[in-house]
């Protein structure tokens, strides 16, 4: 069981990760105005997770207006805590199971 959580516990972190560095990348992608999208988009997918920072931040000072990652972030966190979940749950089935002793 204790696999099975921390299996979910990434997924959902890896899942929020992800998202937020879509939106990210979205985010350069419209507003490169002036700049080459193939050095823009990569910019703004590794500065994805700050969006995602910044809303946390603004959470915890009671904001919850103006948030650009949190929202999709949470979609992604929680389909990440459900593949994990199943991940660690077939792990658990195809391991060895220890022989019984015979008396």
């Amino acid at each position: 069981m204790k696999s099975k959580i921390s299996f979910a516990v990434l997924g959902a972190l890896l899942g929020m990760i992800a998202v937020s560095c879509w939106i990210g990348g979205v985010i350069a992608w419209q507003q490169s105005s002036g700049w080459p999208r193939w050095l823009v988009v990569p910019l703004g997918v590794g500065a994805g997770p700050m969006y995602l920072l910044l809303d946390l931040s603004d959470v915890i000072e009671g904001k919850i207006d103006g948030m650009t990652a949190l929202p999709q972030s949470l979609i992604g966190g929680g389909v990440g805590a459900v593949i994990g979940w199943m991940i660690a749950h077939i792990r658990s089935l195809l391991a060895p199971q220890p022989a019984a002793e015979k008396d």
